[in-house]
């Protein structure tokens, strides 16, 4: 990873996720990274709830959307938020900036709010996407170090657990549409700079209640055989950064990270 103030090394792990990674990071070596304030981990500390509504309102004007920003504090209007990034997303960079805010509006008031450096190159890595092998599912890992390089799901809409956490409506039409397993495997990677156990503050048992009567008919939608809470929250680790202490303090000073090469 080259910063603008140092470089910053990653030990890869083999497996066939990580050959998958690098083949897509291989194309993508010459694109410029389009990367957010938002996608370094310590941004959340700087901002407050707020500042993340006064942006989700810029771009939403931009986007000729009008919202009610003393709504959106309240989870049911953030659902409907993201109701209206789901059904208009075009693929323009815009659309991602407005959905990611909404998803800020929901962390800062929360016990969630693990620091992560986000790497992520957006709809410029459209070409690379490819359908998610679920034996990648065997490699799942659910405590995560600070360094750990992963991917993690992410698909446009929810995962079962968190349609069900943020009181999306208990119906089996909306939760086959909004809710979705892990379909795309998409060359966007995470870093963590703190510990990160999944499982904390997951409300497990009641989730399972509520999932026992929906998970049969949801996985034949979907065409697989199960998806439980671990398929949700596990990640997939494909390496480390070398030098954490570095890494780190380019982070803390305001590093801006420029390219990553693996």
């Amino acid at each position: 990873m080259v910063f603008d103030t140092g470089t910053v090394d990653i030990e890869l792990y083999p497996g066939p996720a990580t050959d998958q990674i690098v083949r897509c990071y291989k194309h993508l070596q010459h694109v410029p990274l389009p990367i957010r304030d938002w996608d370094y981990p310590f941004y959340i500390d700087r901002v407050t709830i707020g500042d993340t509504i006064i942006q989700l309102h810029s771009f939403a004007k931009q986007l000729s959307i009008e919202i009610d920003t003393e709504q959106c504090h309240q989870q049911c209007y953030l659902n409907h938020l993201h109701e209206i990034y789901e059904k208009n997303y075009d693929g323009k960079s815009l659309w991602l900036d407005f959905h990611e805010h909404i998803h800020l509006c929901e962390r800062l008031p929360g016990p969630r709010l693990n620091k992560y450096l986000n790497i992520d190159y957006r709809e410029l890595a459209g070409p690379l996407l490819s359908k998610f092998d679920n034996n990648l599912l065997g490699d799942l890992k659910f405590d995560i170090h600070p360094g750990d390089v992963m991917i993690k799901w992410s698909e446009l809409g929810k995962t079962p657990y968190d349609y069900w956490s943020n009181k999306e409506p208990s119906d089996i039409n909306r939760i086959c549409e909004l809710a979705k397993p892990f379909l795309t495997f998409r060359p966007k990677l995470c870093i963590p700079v703190q510990p990160v156990n999944v499982r904390q503050n997951i409300d497990a048992e009641n989730f399972n209640k509520w999932w026992h009567h929906y998970e049969h008919d949801w996985c034949k939608h979907w065409n697989i055989k199960s998806w439980n809470l671990d398929h949700m929250l596990g990640k997939i680790v494909i390496g480390r950064v070398v030098h954490l202490d570095k890494f780190l303090e380019i982070l803390q000073s305001h590093g801006v990270l420029q390219k990553i090469t693996l």
